[in-house]
């Protein structure tokens, strides 16, 4: 409802009713929501209300009282109506307690914030990219490099947009990649010590603010290799430790006077940490004489001369079982490890003093992750289940998830650890909803050629939202794609739109998509009202799949929505609760292209060639079948009630139909519209089914010409001579060749009634879309015809895919398939009468009929096409515009388009906004979509400033500005602007007022106050006198000197 949360005011204070316990001086809420007023002691009184009524049911007048008098709540005449429409889901006048209590659960449901967050279409989309590793072994590890800005001294921030991507596979193969994943180079990691037989490598992890990358392997050693300049030199090898180390991690601060600090965890369940000062490289700076640094573990701790820059701290035993992953927790200063053991994960401080949190999980934890922000904590382990912690609450999970099959090896956080992406062993990766606890999505199509039985590293770049997974291949997965601001504004469905309808009884939106997807809008505020999933969907191997929707309309009271799909289903919605009240088919997978609600009956036409009528009270789902009269798929039909049908399909037959009887009157070729072609009626003992095939229509179906035959009687001899006359009007009189004459018909791709115009032979009442770009105008009147056509494009290969008017059929909106929208004046067309244009107000309203220094496309390829007037031409969308629709209260457009976006233009061709954008919503402020900026041309630009244009030409003498300035105003130098004020400035504005002291609290604990202290005394220091100015000093000095001057006899005299 529109103005319900925006408009929460308060109205003066109304006389109180009979009865009402409501005070005099209560205010009334005005226009609130219904749901947000309603408390628990209210729904009782309403509910013993509804008891104490007729039949427990209440007519209008008594439930405004009743929220009057209840809940305070005063509604305008207006917006009480479309209250009462959407509880009255039965259309009865009256409403009942369950209807009453199922508005009131739809209004808590779109105030749900988990409703709110939902998206139209899945966090992963699509297939990953598939590329091979360019290793000959199973990778290992694959982490990313980030650049580290070294130019600055005390800021080493990194980028994730730079760096590269590393990987190591068992044999010591490292690959560097860049971030478009191609190769850069390679190098290998082996041991010094083995010649013949090497090992395999266990981890990697790179140290980019020191240039140095750190394998460990089955030798239970560690390798330092130096890369700085492309190079990989081995420059320190740690050997000899107790145990194969398994897993490393590497943090480094931006500060360089911090410790970097390289923590290890071994097979035997001990977490290691080396530290250093990263200044000039630390350990790793170069030293003449020492090109390689061998030493063994216990060196680092019984002879640290050898390596004084690098310290070890160790943590023995602290799992009993292999340390699966670890990592560094900066905000709290503590190492993380976790193990597949009973002491599942631990958070510890290096001296194991201040932080010392054991998380226990039976099985064991596997892999986790952390948001240092937000403090939240995601582990996973063989147990398949994804656990969410607080990290200063280690006893017990804050939220646990179950759904996977196999063990977890990998896990992801977005949005502040509201999302959690975990990968399983069966290459399954679910995402879910922290705060609503749910499953979002079951991604399945991690191929196996990446890896069925092979453990898979995985690491996530959170600048890109890219999830690049290693084993056998390499997968790179995009998880919840973001929008770039500078290149759209977002998007209204998930698939093409297929339908824009504006409802003038509740004031909303409806947009239907190639998505499944129906979307209730309110175009005041831009909220999404109702969202309701999968609308159409067919049953494929046990599976729902959803079915795009092809068409819809609203039934003759608007209160009800009818939408068709590609499959040949129908279904009748009531878009205010998102129900479904009655379902309909016309033929088994047989696209419904267009569909009707005329008083009584529904009306269906699509691929079947033919008009299928249902009856809208029934409760049959199928229909019975018109007459076939088309000999091919109808692509588009438009209908006048309750005067006519018209239908076209792709071979270029137009039909039109008696919408009273459904008998064909008249038919024509759209591509010949001067031939006349003549019905023949022919008796037939039934309809043929909706379940026949398409061969028997066809056969019943075909085009019948008149024929020409050498003894035939006088009506042969009329009609071909009829034929003979209209192919004597057509413009070209060559004849084409044989080849040429059975070339493909002209198609039809869309029409419009003007249904404010009359039934008159002479009075366009039709317009029709072909496929060259033509837009055809016909009479609907048994006796006329084609009363004229013009072009609607300016460019080669585009035409008409879309038609919209606004009720009094003087604009007529075109959508091609190029993207442009076109507003084209209709009152004074093909309307057999003189109709008087105001040219003055038109250029008010459309600024693209002002004169131009140079003419563009639009105005060019109209010079010779006087009517219709062209009133505005711009690009709206990159794609094909797949529907219009024309609000006359607000004066807006709005176009869908196959680029997934509905978006809202003002009559005179400003962008406004996009529905469903994450911009915020406003309809008073202007401006350009950020896709068509790049591509647009002048004349669009021209139309989306309002009409301003720059009048710069290069080589044209600037004009003298000060030509009418007069020597006084240039000497005072009061030309130009007049000064902002204030005039004076601001120096005059008085001092602030000191702020007021507080009273003295009084001490009254002892037998006397002493008020002396609590006197506020001046200081006992004495005052210094401020210096004389200069000024006064000499002014001062002078007169002294001149009184003491000694004088003569006449001035003396003088006195």
């Amino acid at each position: 409802m529109p103005n319900d949360s925006d408009i929460k005011s308060i109205m003066c204070m109304s006389s109180r009713s009979e009865g009402s316990t409501v005070p005099l001086s209560r205010l009334r809420w005005r226009n609130a929501p219904l749901h947000e007023r309603c408390s628990m002691s209210d729904m009782a009184k309403i509910k013993e209300a509804f008891q104490q009524a007729y039949l427990n049911k209440i007519l209008p007048g008594v439930f405004r009282s009743l929220l009057r008098t209840l809940l305070n709540v005063e509604y305008d005449d207006e917006e009480f109506n479309i209250l009462f429409m959407k509880i009255n889901t039965s259309r009865t006048g009256e409403i009942d307690w369950d209807e009453l209590v199922s508005n009131l659960l739809l209004g808590y449901f779109a105030n749900d914030p988990e409703n709110q967050r939902a998206t139209l279409q899945l966090p992963i989309m699509g297939l990953p990219t598939l590329m091979r590793s360019q290793h000959r072994q199973p990778v290992s590890r694959i982490c990313f490099c980030p650049d580290v800005a070294k130019e600055r001294t005390f800021d080493r921030s990194t980028d994730p947009l730079q760096g590269n991507y590393m990987t190591v596979s068992r044999d010591g193969t490292i690959n560097w990649w860049s971030l478009e994943m191609s190769l850069l180079r390679t190098a290998y990691s082996s041991s010094p010590h083995l010649k013949v037989r090497t090992t395999w490598v266990t981890d990697m992890v790179c140290l980019p603010d020191v240039n140095i990358v750190v394998t460990s392997s089955t030798e239970r050693d560690l390798r330092f290799y130096d890369c700085t300049a492309k190079t990989f030199t081995l420059k320190i090898v740690i050997t000899s430790w107790e145990y194969m180390i398994c897993t490393m991690h590497y943090h480094f601060y931006k500060d360089p006077n911090e410790q970097s600090i390289l923590i290890c965890g071994d097979a035997a369940g001990s977490v290691r940490a080396l530290t250093f000062s990263p200044v000039e490289r630390g350990p790793f700076r170069n030293k003449p004489g020492r090109a390689l640094l061998q030493l063994r573990h216990v060196d680092l701790q019984k002879r640290p001369r050898l390596l004084p820059e690098l310290k070890l701290t160790e943590m023995p035993r602290v799992h009993s079982d292999w340390v699966r992953q670890v990592s560094f927790y900066a905000s709290l200063h503590c190492v993380v490890s976790c193990s597949t053991c009973a002491d599942a994960l631990l958070m510890c401080d290096l001296a194991a003093s201040k932080t010392h949190n054991l998380f226990r999980v039976d099985k064991g934890i596997q892999c986790f992750v952390f948001d240092e922000e937000a403090h939240v904590l995601a582990t996973g382990g063989p147990d398949c289940t994804v656990r969410v912690w607080n990290p200063f609450v280690p006893s017990k999970a804050s939220v646990t998830l179950h759904g996977h099959h196999a063990g977890i090896t990998a896990l992801v956080l977005q949005s502040n650890g509201q999302i959690v992406y975990s990968l399983a062993r069966d290459r399954t990766i679910k995402v879910w909803d922290v705060q609503g606890q749910v499953c979002v999505q079951t991604y399945i199509d991690v191929p196996s050629q990446i890896g069925e039985r092979t453990p898979i590293s995985a690491v996530y770049n959170p600048a890109t939202r890219e999830f690049i997974l290693a084993a056998i291949k390499l997968a790179v997965l995009v998880l919840d794609e973001q929008l770039n601001p500078q290149h759209t504004d977002g998007f209204t469905h998930s698939r093409a739109v297929a339908r824009v309808l504006y409802n003038p009884l509740f004031k909303v939106v409806i947009t239907c998509g190639m998505d499944s997807i129906i979307i209730n809008w309110d175009p005041v505020t831009g909220k999404r009202n109702l969202l309701v999933r999968d609308a159409h969907t067919r049953l494929l191997h046990g599976e729902l799949i959803p079915v795009e929707i092809t068409s819809a309309c609203f039934d003759p009271g608007h209160q009800l929505l009818l939408t068709g799909a590609r499959n040949g289903t129908l279904k009748v919605w009531n878009f205010n609760t998102g129900v479904c009240l009655r379902n309909l088919a016309i033929e088994h997978m047989c696209e419904v292209t267009n569909c009707f609600w005329v008083e009584g009956r529904i009306l269906a036409v699509g691929w079947n060639r033919h008009v299928t009528e249902f009856e809208d009270t029934g409760t049959s789902s199928s229909g019975k079948a018109w007459e076939t009269r088309h000999s091919d798929d109808v692509l588009a039909a438009a209908a006048r009630t309750p005067l006519s049908l018209a239908t076209a399909s792709y071979n270029s037959e137009l039909i039109f139909w008696k919408l009273e009887t459904g008998q064909p009157y008249r038919r024509f070729s759209c591509t010949e519209p001067m031939l006349r072609i003549k019905l023949q009626y022919s008796k037939r003992a039934a309809s043929p089914p909706a379940a026949a095939s398409g061969t028997a229509r066809r056969s019943t179906s075909s085009m019948m010409r008149p024929s020409v035959s050498v003894g035939g009687g006088r009506e042969s001899l009329r009609a071909a001579a009829a034929v003979q006359k209209a192919r004597a009007r057509r413009v070209s009189t060559v004849t084409l060749p044989p080849r040429a004459q059975h070339m493909r018909q002209l198609a039809v791709h869309a029409m419009l009634f003007l249904t404010a115009r009359p039934c008159h032979m002479r009075v366009a009442s039709l317009v029709v879309s072909l496929e060259n770009g033509q837009v055809q105008c016909w009479s609907d009147h048994p006796a006329g015809g084609i009363q004229g056509a013009f072009q609607g494009i300016h460019t080669v290969g585009d035409y008409v895919s879309a038609f919209a008017s606004d009720v009094d059929n003087d604009y007529l909106f075109t959508g091609t398939t190029a993207g442009y929208i076109k507003v084209w004046l209709m009152k004074n067309y093909l309307r057999n009468e003189k109709v008087h244009v105001n040219m003055p107000l038109l250029r008010l309203t459309f600024p693209f009929l002002w004169r131009d220094r140079i003419e563009g496309r639009a105005k060019r390829c109209v010079r010779d096409q006087p009517l219709p007037l062209l009133l505005n031409s711009y690009r709206a969308h990159l794609r094909c515009v797949t529907t219009l629709a024309y609000l006359d209260d607000l004066r807006l457009v709005l176009s869908g388009s196959s680029d997934y976006s509905v978006r809202v233009w003002r009559l005179s061709g400003e962008y406004l906004h996009t529905l469903g954008s994450f911009v915020p919503w406003s309809l008073d402020v202007t401006r350009f979509p950020p896709d068509v900026r790049k591509v647009a041309s002048f004349t669009t630009f021209k139309v989306w400033r309002g009409g301003w244009v720059s009048r710069f030409v290069p080589g044209q003498v600037a004009p003298d500005l000060l030509r009418d300035i007069t020597p006084l105003e240039l000497r005072t130098r009061t030309f130009g602007a007049p000064a902002a004020e204030p005039l004076l400035g601001r120096h005059l504005a008085l001092p602030q007022r000191p702020e007021p002291q507080a009273p003295p609290k009084l001490d009254d604990s002892l037998p006397t106050i002493p008020l002396y202290t609590h006197l506020r005394m001046a200081s006992t220091q004495p005052v210094r006198r401020p210096p004389t100015p200069e000024l006064v000093r000499a002014t001062r000095i002078r007169r002294e000197q001149h009184r003491t001057a000694p004088r003569t006899h006449f001035e003396e005299s003088e006195e």
